[in-house]
């Protein structure tokens, strides 16, 4: 392949973001009156991936995803709670879980001989840098590219023409790889720049958005790629 640059999403492409939550929720439960069982964090799921669409649509703001979370949590089970500094006390422990996807590590290791690669997310600074740090793998990337520094969410092409303009390099240049159809994918497609989708769960599309390449596991670049 003559990709130069290997733009990678780290939320469950790299990171096994819903094990992490999983994980930091359950730890909530030892600061608040909240069992945090696993119907909750089934919903915690639903209603986070319904606010981070609608953040990639520009529905609502970063800021107001990260408020209403835990109210719209405590609500639909119809508990009280104060949530003064929960995102806090939340974001601290998450940002300790650094569980991965299967193969990830090996997957980068192998593509960071050949490549120079590059993480390129919309998740948080703070969770993002601590996570790859834990789980050590931020020695693969030569830098993070996060959409709360360049100012705008995938799947906005603003995203991806920073990142160009950084790297001094052209579309052809590049190779998008993510979980995510409609953030990653799609804006990738619409910037001219190659993508590969991780189908991990090895749904069929109902979208008209279609990846370059496509593969149910992160081992699988490697045939592509290599």
């Amino acid at each position: 392949m003559n990709y130069k640059y290997i733009l990678i999403d780290l939320d469950d492409t790299i990171l096994d973001t819903r094990a992490n939550t999983r994980n930091a929720l359950k730890e909530m439960s030892k600061f608040v009156d909240f069992p945090f069982n696993d119907e909750q964090i089934q919903y915690w799921y639903q209603m986070n991936d319904s606010l981070w669409k609608q953040l990639e649509e520009k529905q609502i703001s970063r800021q107001e995803l990260m408020n209403s979370r835990f109210p719209n949590l405590f609500r639909h089970f119809n508990k009280k709670i104060d949530t003064t500094n929960i995102n806090q006390q939340y974001f601290a422990l998450l940002n300790q879980q650094h569980e991965l996807m299967p193969g990830a590590k090996k997957t980068l290791q192998e593509l960071n001989k050949t490549y120079r690669l590059f993480a390129a997310s919309n998740g948080t600074s703070d969770k993002q840098y601590s996570q790859t740090a834990g789980a050590k793998i931020d020695q693969y990337f030569e830098k993070i590219f996060l959409s709360e520094n360049i100012g705008f969410d995938k799947p906005d092409k603003k995203f991806f023409k920073s990142i160009e303009n950084k790297l001094q390099a052209p579309p052809k240049d590049f190779l998008m790889i993510g979980d995510s159809l409609s953030s990653d994918i799609a804006g990738a497609n619409d910037s001219d720049i190659d993508s590969l989708w991780y189908n991990k769960n090895k749904i069929v599309s109902q979208t008209q958005v279609k990846p370059t390449f496509e593969v149910t596991s992160l081992p699988e670049i490697l045939n592509i790629l290599q």
